[in-house]
């Protein structure tokens, strides 16, 4: 009897010694597979009160791309495996090196998973309430992460306030700090900007600090001698983003190289015009609208990565959605940007002697916003809804800036004037652009509107900067940029330079000078009269009421459980130095704590 005793606790121990073999193996496998076959981690999209979508992305369609829930514990076989649809990005060009990125005749090899994860407990800002998920493509399986419902009406989250990405030097930097100092947050607030050229796969998958491994702790970029991962932040929050200027390409061929095409935009009825003057007898209604977004520009590939709320009006382009307490209104208030030089196709003039086919059209607006647009129509029907007027925050979140000191502030946010002159230079003719501040569209209809329906926050973007405001019905206006990359703010005695050099009296084209009207450029603070709040929880550097800094990188978090946005800096120049709390408002109460 003991013998065979004894011979059952050897077999036990070296049947425990093979199991633990095969887990060691099969751990190693798990790691492998991960290492490759995967181009992402899995993210989240489009919750509702009982469901998200998971989204990844691989370099192959595959034949077995699913999701793993673990609603048991992750020690535990999963409970369900989801099916997901696959598509090819239709749009994505370019190598994965920097020597071969810009090459239109290189089609990315991306694929999009899509799957929807139903039957999710309520969330109301909970750990508990979040479900151990992972995915797998072809073999090729992910890390486990967690995922949840929509928030419910009263749950505590934190928000993360990010924009201007664009591969940026500091963007891995500033995940890392936000993952370090916060931790899981419940969604991710993007106000365009997301890559720098939207239809190149470097900016999205393949440079060092791009948009997905720095959003899901998988770069590898170093600033200032340090190497930064960034963040694992969207695995576990979805984003709801904004178009920004970088968001947008322009007029599309298989020859110029990328940041060619995306800078090379055009007005929609200047493809218009193109397109009433061919035979069109035998076009579709949807190749006539392929050619105009051809010949002018297009959010394709954007439109194509993210999945966001829908409007009637405007589709992806501009929004309105409730989370948890906060009713969120995005617009889409952005623009082509040009050079500020005369004499070339830029934001004050076109090359002298230039046909039409060689136009800028000046700083056009992508998406009108006038008082008869579309948009407008929706603004004011979300301003006046039961959602918006019940939501205990009123957040709307757009791109361009309105109150900064940023330099992208000028020129005004209205449609260029075009005028003609005889270029003292060169002696022929040549388009100008002017810009009447009188009717920056931003200032004269969106923001009364805001004010007058109790708009807590406006956050904005562009500049790289940070800087807040308070309005007169004090409502709080923020501009904060994750990655800094600053293009300098302009307070007190600083100048900025983008507007039209003829209006200096050394300038070789200042005879042309009144084409422009100075007072449209607001050189130095606010152009609408506010004056910066300083930050009350720390000091800046240098002192100053704003952040604008190539060394240190800004982000901001929205507390519903505090009612407060919170501002933290991380300076890179000094790796091993706190992230520090510099700044906090109350959103509810709209006066500081």
């Amino acid at each position: 009897m003991k013998r065979c005793r004894s011979l059952k606790r050897v077999c036990c121990v070296i049947i425990n010694f093979a199991v633990s073999v095969v887990c060691m193996i099969m751990s190693m496998d798990i790691k492998a597979m991960a290492s490759k076959g995967l181009l992402t981690d899995p993210y989240m999209a489009l919750p509702t009160y009982d469901s998200v979508f998971v989204e990844w992305y691989t370099e192959s369609e595959g034949k077995d791309n699913k999701v793993l829930i673990y609603e048991n514990g992750t020690d535990k076989d999963p409970t369900r495996e989801i099916g997901a649809t696959t598509y090819k990005l239709s749009r994505l060009r370019g190598g994965k090196k920097e020597s071969d990125c810009d090459d239109p005749k290189i089609s990315a090899s991306v694929y999009k998973h899509r799957a929807i994860v139903r039957d999710l407990p309520a969330y109301h800002g909970k750990e508990s309430e979040r479900i151990p998920y992972r995915v797998i493509s072809d073999g090729a399986i992910s890390d486990i992460y967690t995922l949840a419902a929509k928030p419910a009406k009263g749950a505590d989250i934190r928000i993360l306030l990010t924009s201007d990405l664009q591969i940026k030097d500091m963007c891995a930097a500033g995940f890392e700090a936000v993952e370090k100092k916060i931790g899981r947050v419940d969604a991710v607030f993007i106000n365009g900007d997301l890559a720098d050229v939207p239809d190149r796969a470097y900016d999205w998958f393949y440079s060092d600090n791009a948009f997905f491994r720095s959003l899901q702790g998988r770069a590898s970029h170093v600033t200032n001698g340090k190497e930064y991962k960034g963040g694992k932040i969207i695995q576990y929050a979805p984003i709801y983003s904004s178009i920004g200027n970088h968001d947008v390409m322009g007029v599309y061929n298989d020859s110029d190289i990328l940041p060619w095409q995306f800078n090379n935009a055009k007005p929609r009825q200047y493809a218009i015009k193109l397109l009433e003057a061919m035979d069109t007898d035998k076009m579709s209604d949807e190749q006539k609208a392929g050619f105009i977004e051809d010949n002018s520009y297009n959010t394709i590939t954007y439109e194509e990565l993210f999945d966001l709320p829908i409007s009637p009006e405007g589709g992806e382009k501009y929004y309105a959605v409730t989370i948890g307490d906060i009713r969120l209104i995005v617009l889409d208030l952005s623009r082509i940007w040009r050079q500020p030089m005369l004499g070339i196709a830029g934001k004050y003039t076109e090359y002298p002697g230039a046909t039409q086919d060689m136009y800028g059209f000046g700083d056009f607006i992508f998406e009108d916003i006038g008082p008869d647009s579309k948009q407008m129509r929706f603004l004011k029907r979300e301003l006046a809804s039961d959602e918006y007027k019940k939501a205990k925050y009123k957040i709307v979140m757009f791109h361009f800036q309105y109150h900064s000191l940023g330099g992208n502030q000028i020129p005004p946010f209205t449609d260029p004037v075009p005028g003609m002159v005889k270029d003292p230079v060169t002696r022929l003719d040549m388009v100008t652009y002017d810009y009447p501040i009188d009717n920056d569209y931003i200032d004269r209809y969106v923001a009364p509107l805001l004010e007058d329906s109790g708009v807590d926050l406006v956050y904005t973007a562009h500049s790289h900067i940070w800087n807040r405001f308070m309005t007169g019905t004090r409502m709080n206006v923020l501009e904060s940029s994750n990655i800094g990359n600053t293009y300098n703010c302009f307070y007190k005695d600083a100048v900025r330079s983008d507007y039209p050099s003829a209006l200096n009296a050394d300038d070789p084209r200042h005879s042309i000078a009144g084409q422009w009207n100075e007072d449209n450029y607001v050189l130095s603070n606010d152009p609408y009269g506010l004056e910066p709040v300083y930050p009350n929880k720390a000091k800046l550097t240098d002192g100053t009421p704003y952040l604008a800094s190539n060394s240190i990188t800004a982000f901001s978090v929205l507390d519903t459980g505090k009612g407060t946005v919170d501002s933290y800096y991380y300076d890179t120049s000094n790796p091993d130095s706190e992230i520090v709390l510099f700044d906090s408002f109350n959103i509810d109460k709209r006066n500081d704590p």
